[in-house]
């Protein structure tokens, strides 16, 4: 079968299936950016097998926007709360490591 696309998050997704010397049917999958440049592809050694071909193409395209939401669109975190909670543990570490030992007497 050919190769089928699908448009997403700015990537193209590129799919095709075909059957492994068992019978079960496998997809390959790439992605290409809007240059068309290939991004990634997936390895032939893991992926599942499928009984038919729209399931293995199915996988294919989940497997690509999964991939794309990961490793492209995954927001950072904005957490003024975060951000002070992170400030406040290293500026005791610092205001700890400038003093030295506490002596009793």
């Amino acid at each position: 079968m050919p190769a089928s696309t699908v448009s997403y998050g700015g990537f193209e997704i590129v799919a095709s299936a075909q059957t492994n010397p068992l019978g079960a049917w496998v997809a390959a999958v790439s992605l290409k950016d809007s240059a068309g440049k290939v991004v990634e592809l997936r390895p032939m050694t893991v992926q599942p097998e499928w009984l038919t071909e729209e399931e293995a193409l199915r996988d294919a395209f989940e497997w690509g926007r999964r991939y794309v939401d990961h490793e492209f669109h995954t927001p950072e975190t904005h957490s003024w709360i975060a951000e002070r909670r992170r400030a406040e543990v290293w500026f005791r570490g610092v205001e700890e490591k400038s003093q030295g030992p506490e002596i009793s007497v």
